[in-house]
């Protein structure tokens, strides 16, 4: 087999492979069904090639030479396919490609008959080398119009990008030089001009450059691919370059001679090995183990999936519930459960069980364990019960190994971070054998319940985070309510002081009946207005767990209004409304957002007091094409302002510019327990302010409509198509 012959070989086994590998991983990605079509269309070219520089009849060897020419025809058309994948353009450039898939099946049905190959014929030191008919003249114009078509676009999406992206498509766009500048040193000797086609071989560069980037990179992180490229370029010269000339010698002193292909197949090998050695030698690594250490390669595989089950699971009951979930099925064990530790205490409760009804399991009171503190320091984080009942003898100790005997407990499982006892599980016997354990599984067992620790105490951490944010949010709420209750003492006594004059005058003229028509309207509207102020503060002091649903914002905000309208610097403040009348719902919990909302009223209020002002509320609509449609409250005072400083701060824990002098000396909490809450709702604050010259809020929130995909807010500059009422 001459050179040539082995130049076809190599680039149809080399299409083949990297398409067959590139399809089979991502079967369903289009950017791989299309580089699937190139490669079916290079091999197809490079077989023919092999098998006709192979040929030793004029019959077979015209044969072969159609078949390639087969593959040169689709070459062009799945190449602009391949191309316009990459680019996102296929349905911009879809007709375009029709066309060209049309031109491609002209050439095709032509390459049947002696108007594309009229023969095959002695040239450039070939035995059979083909003659171009009529029709092959107009193919090698479109041929290599489209291959710079293709090669220009890619130059095209490179300047179109910035960073890795920009050397992601020059890289294949200089491979795509390399690859057709190459196949094109076959058709000089169409014409009889006297070129070797050795550049030929080169169409193997760019199957394999994207076959190696959409594998690794996903097309395409060149960043990494550009690191990886250094450290392969770097494994070349210190080991297949001087590697190479010692393989040449060994073949001239074993065979006497050189042989170009078997040189260049050696090459082959050498660089395959080279850049394959690392994931060779890792594949090896897993069939080994996985053919004759099962066991271990089961317990790798036990480890793995249960650290993923625990890496994303914050609630402690889910947790609690997974961890035995996935430890007794993977082992094998009929039942298990899971103690935790109450705060403050000694005691254990049962949180979760497998195998067995939680109610099966009580409470443990462990008290003070010294025995088996000082073994789990000493490293031991796995007990058998049998090996309890030796060490542990004071009264207290052999109390609890009894009570775990008496469950059927084989093994105790501490779990242990930061030298805290946060818990324990309990497990019962395995179901292979019904009774111990192996040492084996016992390792296995101390490996989980280290993962299992850090785990759980990142959900104890996690549940303290929630109370405490509980806590802040309910303090913030109770000093809203000292707030309201002034009001609210204001406001009552006015409808009171109506409802006594008519009980005291109600005796004298129980005969005016006009007088007690009157007065029973007006004691009536009053005692509603005492149960609507009452039900506003109780309805607003209960605490509730958050519950997200929808709500009508507008609704919620009339609402809090009436709560400021009852204080009495109301007289002061001049309350503006503009509510759009068609708003849409928003998903909210109502008491959170109530909360918000009054924290800025009161603000704004407060900004304004002793001289009052215009306190301003609106709602608007706003809609951004293409993208999430977003409610907005805008509460705009005319008080002091906030300095240019201290807006930065304003949501930061315990800042504040309220003093002593003031009505309530400011916590420096109600603003970032606000910003947290809309955090959560998946919205946003905005802030604008003069020094002053007054203060305006932006609370904007996704509507119900779009909850769903939620995009982030345009930047400042962006005019929104808005409406108001």
């Amino acid at each position: 087999m001459n050179f040539h012959a082995f130049s076809g070989l190599l680039n149809g086994l080399a299409a083949t492979i990297s398409g067959l590998i590139v399809y089979a991983k991502y079967s369903t990605n289009p950017k791989h069904q299309a580089y699937g079509l190139y490669a079916l269309a290079a091999a197809t070219w490079g077989y023919g090639y092999w098998a006709w520089q192979i040929s030793t009849t004029h019959d077979s060897a015209l044969l072969c030479v159609r078949l390639l020419m087969v593959g040169a025809i689709f070459l062009p058309v799945a190449y602009l396919f391949h191309v316009f994948t990459l680019l996102d353009k296929l349905p911009r450039q879809q007709r375009f490609l029709w066309w060209t898939t049309g031109i491609g099946l002209c050439f095709f049905l032509t390459n049947l008959t002696p108007y594309f190959v009229a023969d095959v014929q002695p040239a450039g030191g070939f035995r059979f080398w083909p003659q171009p008919g009529p029709a092959f003249h107009p193919y090698l114009l479109w041929f290599g119009l489209c291959s710079l078509y293709g090669t220009a676009l890619l130059f095209q999406g490179a300047r179109s990008k910035s960073g890795g992206e920009r050397y992601r498509f020059y890289l294949l766009a200089f491979g795509s030089i390399v690859a057709y500048g190459g196949g094109m040193t076959t058709f000089p000797l169409w014409y009889g001009i006297n070129i070797q086609p050795n550049g030929a071989i080169l169409l193997t560069v760019y199957t394999s450059v994207v076959a190696y980037t959409l594998l690794r990179y996903r097309l395409m992180d060149l960043d990494t691919a550009f690191e990886r490229g250094v450290t392969g370029s770097l494994l070349v010269l210190l080991v297949a370059f001087p590697a190479y000339p010692a393989l040449l010698i060994g073949q001239k002193w074993y065979f006497g001679s050189i042989n170009i292909g078997y040189s260049l197949v050696e090459l082959f090998v050498l660089l395959l090995l080279v850049f394959g050695a690392s994931s060779l030698k890792t594949q090896a690594t897993t069939i080994i183990t996985k053919a004759f250490f099962k066991e271990r390669y089961d317990q790798y595989k036990t480890v793995l999936g249960f650290s993923k089950s625990l890496v994303s699971i914050l609630e402690l009951k889910d947790l609690t519930s997974t961890i035995v979930q996935s430890i007794c099925p993977s082992l094998g064990l009929q039942w298990g459960a899971l103690f935790l530790r109450k705060p403050g205490g000694k005691d254990y409760d049962p949180i979760s069980s497998y195998g067995k009804p939680l109610a099966d399991f009580s409470r443990l009171q462990l008290g003070h364990l010294s025995a088996l503190e000082d073994r789990w320091q000493q490293g031991t984080t796995c007990f058998i019960i049998d090996e309890m009942k030796e060490f542990m003898t004071d009264p207290d100790s052999q109390s609890v190994v009894a009570k775990l005997s008496a469950l059927g407990t084989e093994v105790c499982l501490p779990l242990v971070n930061k030298n805290r006892l946060l818990g324990f599980c309990i497990f019962g016997p395995t179901v292979a054998s019904g009774g111990g354990y192996s040492s084996q599984e016992l390792e296995l067992l101390t490996t989980l319940s280290q993962e299992a620790s850090v785990a759980l105490d990142n959900a104890l951490l996690y549940e303290e985070l929630k109370r405490s944010q509980s806590l802040v949010r309910r303090t913030d709420r109770l000093r809203s309510l000292e707030t309201m209750a002034g009001g609210l003492a204001h406001e009552i006594r006015n409808p009171l002081t109506s409802i006594k004059a008519f009980v005291d005058l109600a005796p004298e003229r129980k005969d005016d009946e006009q007088f007690l028509a009157r007065f029973s309207k007006v004691v009536k509207e009053d005692v509603f207005r005492i149960e609507r102020l009452t039900r506003e503060i109780l309805d607003y002091a209960k605490p509730i767990e958050p519950f997200l649903r929808e709500e009508d914002l507008n609704d919620i905000i009339e609402s809090c209004l009436y709560t400021l309208r009852v204080r009495p610097s109301h007289e002061l403040i001049v309350i503006e409304t503009d509510l759009l009348a068609d708003l849409p719902k928003v998903f909210a919990d109502r008491q959170q957002l109530k909360q918000v909302i009054l924290n800025f009223l009161f603000n704004a209020v407060e900004a304004m007091l002793p001289d009052g002002g215009i306190l301003t509320v609106r709602t608007r609509h706003l809609k951004f094409p293409g993208k999430t449609d977003w409610v907005q409250l805008e509460i705009q005072d005319v008080g002091s302002g906030i300095a240019p400083d201290d807006i930065e701060h304003i949501f930061d824990p315990f800042f504040t510019t309220k003093h002593l002098s003031q009505e309530h000396e400011g916590t420096g909490l109600g603003l970032a327990i606000a910003h947290q809450i809309i955090q959560e709702h998946q919205g946003k604050i905005e802030v604008q302010s003069l020094k002053g010259r007054g203060t305006t809020f932006l609370v904007n929130l996704p509507s119900v409509a779009t909850q769903e995909t939620l995009p982030t807010l345009p930047s400042e500059g962006t005019t929104p198509a808005s409406q108001s009422s």
